[in-house]
């Protein structure tokens, strides 16, 4: 018996007894033949019914609640069954459409681990494939949840020229690229920290780096490496219009740039922000890598390869969706030429766009590579600012 059982007897008990006595009482009075003297009002009184009454009740109380209260709660509960039985339908499709069209109210009544065990399921009824969809959402989440940064409408435009100051071919010769991006920011983490290092680990662990880091590898070369100052510069860096100050610092084998945001940004965390920066990238590595930090709506990319004494640029798109990427060439006779990619849906983080270009020097007569060249060198620059 639970408390509230034994809490609603015992209030069943008293009232019982307290009516017994006050029946019993009224029965005494009606009995005394001196009342009428005494307290000559009660005698108006029915003093015998209302004793026998509240006698009765006192009993009946007491029979009902030892002889009926098992079956009271058997019906009871049976007529609880059949409401909800009835009901449930109703209630079910009121449940999800309030959950289907204001997900607030499913924030509030549920923990995050009830949430991803929702939309895991739910993932899997759509797939049909429990174990499909419980990887599909951790690679989800991995992606997403890693920022609270969102980009909007990015433009980005890379120009790429030779580098005056090396050879003009083989070992050293260098193209110097030259890189804007513009794109609205919701959710700006308070300082952006822009990385140039020449370790290949610790490149990989910037890139992951969800704390508003931006990193380029450099691979060092003729007398070159991450810290040298013609390897990567930030040129400038705007946020709504207005420039922001940058703090260098150099170390061995890397430096960075550190612009910080804190109250730079609208009361909704939102902002205009543009930098440009150059890095140097090398002819022979054939390779220029566009990475994203966090998730952006639409893309829009030109990049432009006057006098590089390119033969031909190819456009690897690592951006998995089913919308296509859109990729445009300027016509031949068009200075400078130039290579554009649009593509209008969600790019998430550890995507990259990738511009690999053939040099007219490594073609020989009829066309062919010529022996001991290679068009797929991973060495030059990996950029993921």
């Amino acid at each position: 018996m639970t408390p509230l059982q034994r809490l609603y007897r015992t209030k069943l008990t008293l009232l019982a007894v307290i009516l017994t006595v006050l029946g019993v009482a009224f029965l005494v009075l009606s009995r005394q033949a001196n009342l009428a003297t005494s307290v000559p009002w009660l005698a108006w009184l029915p003093l015998s019914e209302i004793g026998s009454t509240l006698f009765g009740s006192g009993l009946i109380v007491v029979a009902f609640n030892y002889v009926s209260e098992t079956d009271a709660d058997e019906r009871a509960n049976e007529r609880l069954r059949k409401v909800l039985k009835e009901e449930a339908p109703a209630i079910r499709d009121a449940v999800i459409d309030g959950f289907a069209f204001a997900p607030d109210a499913l924030t509030d009544v549920a923990s995050p681990q009830t949430l991803d065990r929702v939309v895991r399921n739910t993932l899997a009824i759509r797939l049909g494939d429990q174990a499909l969809a419980d990887d599909v959402y951790a690679d989800l989440q991995a992606q997403l949840l890693r920022t609270r940064e969102r980009h909007e409408g990015e433009r980005i435009t890379v120009s790429l020229a030779p580098w005056d100051k090396g050879p003009a071919g083989g070992a050293g010769s260098m193209f110097v690229a030259t890189v804007r991006r513009e794109y609205t920011a919701h959710g700006m983490q308070p300082a952006l920290r822009f990385e140039c290092v020449s370790d290949l680990a610790e490149y990989r662990e910037l890139a992951a780096d969800p704390g508003g880091t931006r990193a380029w590898y450099f691979e060092p070369i003729a007398g070159l490496d991450a810290a040298s100052p013609e390897v990567f510069q930030l040129l400038e860096f705007t946020i709504d219009g207005r420039p922001r100050p940058t703090r260098r610092s150099k170390r061995s084998g890397g430096q960075s740039y550190t612009v910080t945001l804190d109250g730079q940004t609208g009361s909704d965390g939102t902002a205009e922000i543009a930098y440009t920066y150059r890095v140097l990238v090398q002819q022979h590595g054939h390779l220029l890598f566009l990475d994203f930090d966090a998730p952006c709506k639409g893309v829009d990319i030109d990049f432009t390869y006057a006098d590089c004494g390119i033969r031909h640029v190819n456009v690897l798109d690592f951006i998995a969706s089913s919308q296509p990427t859109r990729i445009t060439r300027s016509p031949k006779d068009v200075s400078p030429p130039s290579v554009g990619v649009r593509y209008g849906g969600w790019v998430f983080p550890t995507s990259s766009v990738a511009f690999a270009w053939v040099l007219e020097r490594e073609l020989g007569p009829d066309g062919p590579l010529v022996p001991g060249h290679s068009r797929a060198h991973h060495t030059s620059g990996v950029s993921t600012t």
